[in-house]
């Protein structure tokens, strides 16, 4: 019974911990992040396209903006946990089901770097979008 009772302690404080490093890993995410360069399938999206591209998080959620344009918008999850770093992206479509993006990203001073599948495929394992792979990667700055 005391064996239990630790257990459950232990188990306790390990996801109160898990918790905390999620919650503080959103808050370094907070804010504005303006696109440098997208790549898709090994196609990089010209410099004109990224012109006022923006990915913001706030609150627990996201947006992607292009200018005073509303791209996408939703929730996300993280776990800073991993290696490398995942977090999903959940959009709700016209037609109210959810859908959930799978990525992985880095974050280093003030670049964001996200690594994501086409919705409902299985996570990236790597920082690449190589032909053929459906993978999109992302590189932002932080506006300041």
């Amino acid at each position: 019974m005391k064996g239990s009772v630790l257990l459950v302690l232990a188990a306790s404080v390990l996801l109160a911990a898990e918790g905390n490093e999620n919650i503080q890993e959103g808050k370094k995410l907070q804010g504005s992040w303006n696109a440098t360069s997208v790549v898709r399938n090994r196609n990089e999206l010209p410099a004109e396209q990224l012109k006022d591209l923006q990915l913001v998080f706030r609150d627990g959620r996201f947006a992607f903006k292009q200018g005073d344009k509303m791209l996408d918008e939703g929730t996300f999850r993280l776990d800073p946990a991993k290696a490398p770093r995942t977090i999903d992206l959940v959009t709700t479509d016209a037609d109210g089901k959810e859908k959930t993006t799978r990525a992985i990203y880095e974050l280093t001073d003030d670049t964001l770097r996200i690594c994501g599948a086409q919705s409902g495929e299985g996570r990236p394992d790597e920082f690449a979008a190589n032909d053929g792979s459906g993978h999109t990667l992302s590189t932002f700055e932080r506006v300041k």
